[in-house]
């Protein structure tokens, strides 16, 4: 079923949209004894009673029920949010075994046609490695990239540069961008020496960001480094945290061949930010721009994904699959997925162990999704709780689907967990290191 009926069934039965199949059944008896066309009364109408019959066929269907329901659901929360979700489960049925079983939940997030496109102005600061060891090509890169950068920024927008190796130093403090001239020579400035703290760095980068960070601005921090430090990464890690929890993003660009990718990772994973690989001017100068870029063209910042289990299930791994494929890591009950572009869809999956249960439906978990919109400061939320069914042993159990068919379209499941296993893993060696 892909269309949506021009009345709603259970409004056609006078019906709760929570309404039980007996309660659906009493009320689509009374009115065919009202409405159908033989029985005598003064309300009897064959049109009226076609129109409770189809109604009444769908609410009594469980598959179509369900699909009229999430259609329903989509279509309401379009007209009302500023995004909106699919959520789907890979079995709706699981056998009655003594042990515990996987089910996988995936969550295609999509931004609302009825959002108006609108450049939001950035909040911006580099934090520049300067150490020795970014000594020649690689600081040289840095540097060119963010001359580039320079120019396709807005006078609306704010920037900040910071330079850190052992210390850190302010090269740039954060005020709008007025005087491109001054920026450019201040960043020829930076020349490599000393031993690499980047705790300084961050630390200060963050202190700048913090300055001009409010609701109608996308605060966000670029830091730009081969990611090799001594002793402080926990910190660091600590550090983006607590930004991604004030709705800062950090962005970490990796800077030649030895860089410390599963670092960097963790790093721009703690607030939902990007890690990209930079081995060359050109793609250093690529990379710094469609960052920039997306960080403005953005139709709901700081998405957070809650997922609240029932007892007998507990999440086992979860995972972005779009627009990149990334291991993720809760903060506590919460996952932050970033920012949600305005021309993408964000795309997560959860691997869920259920454990043993009784046959019967059982409440399997709620899932809720919260947004900011970009200059709005308005919070926008949905909810989806999802049920399962434990089969009693008579019919065989339900394979795993590895595809699905959604508004008549057919879509792969990406439930290959191995492959986003190995995928993930294979990122976060670095290389020429040790697993």
């Amino acid at each position: 079923m892909n269309e949506i009926p021009e009345k709603d069934p259970y409004e056609i039965l006078g019906v709760s949209p929570l309404a039980t199949q007996e309660e659906i059944r009493r009320a689509y008896r009374a009115l065919v004894r009202r409405y159908h066309p033989d029985s005598g009364t003064e309300e009897a109408s064959a049109t009226r009673f076609l129109e409770i019959h189809q109604a009444y066929e769908l609410l009594s269907d469980p598959a179509r029920r369900r699909a009229y329901d999430r259609l329903h659901r989509e279509r309401q929360e379009r007209r009302t949010t500023s995004f909106w979700w699919e959520v789907i489960l890979s079995r709706q049925r699981l056998p009655a075994l003594p042990e515990d079983q996987l089910v996988y939940v995936l969550v295609e997030i999509y931004p609302s046609k009825r959002v108006p496109v609108r450049r939001v102005p950035l909040n911006l600061v580099l934090v520049i490695d300067r150490s020795t060891s970014m000594q020649g090509d690689r600081l040289d890169y840095v540097k060119s990239a963010t001359h580039y950068i320079i120019e396709d920024l807005d006078q609306e927008d704010v920037l900040g540069i910071v330079a850190f190796n052992d210390r850190a130093e302010v090269i740039v403090p954060s005020r709008p961008l007025t005087n491109r001239e001054y920026v450019h020579s201040r960043i020829s400035s930076i020349w490599a020496s000393g031993g690499t703290e980047m705790l300084q760095g961050l630390l200060m980068g963050l202190e700048q960001v913090r300055r001009f960070h409010s609701q109608d601005r996308i605060s966000h921090l670029l830091l730009l480094t081969d990611g090799h430090t001594y002793g402080d990464e926990e910190a660091c890690i600590v550090e983006a945290r607590r930004a991604g929890q004030e709705g800062i993003g950090i962005s970490t660009f990796g800077i030649g061949e030895d860089w410390h990718e599963t670092f960097l990772s963790t790093l721009a994973r703690e607030t939902g930010g990007g890690c990209v690989y930079i081995s060359d001017p050109t793609q250093a100068r690529r990379a710094l721009r469609e960052t920039v870029r997306g960080l403005c063209d953005i139709a709901v910042r700081d998405l957070w994904l809650t997922p609240r289990f029932s007892q007998q299930a507990r999440m086992e791994s979860v995972f972005r699959c779009n627009p990149d494929v990334e291991r993720l890591r809760p903060a506590g009950d919460e996952i932050n997925l970033g920012a949600l572009p305005v021309d993408a869809r964000l795309s997560v999956l959860l691997e869920i162990a259920v454990a043993p249960m009784p046959p019967g439906k059982h409440r399997l978990m709620q899932l809720e999704l919260r947004g900011l919109l970009p200059d709005a400061g308005r919070e926008d939320r949905l909810l989806a709780d999802l049920e399962i069914e434990v089969g009693d042993g008579s019919n065989a159990p339900e394979g795993l689907r590895d595809r699905v068919d959604v508004e008549g379209g057919t879509r792969c499941f990406p439930f290959l967990v191995p492959d986003l296993w190995s995928g993930a893993a294979a990122r976060s060696q670095a290389p020429g290191q040790d697993a």
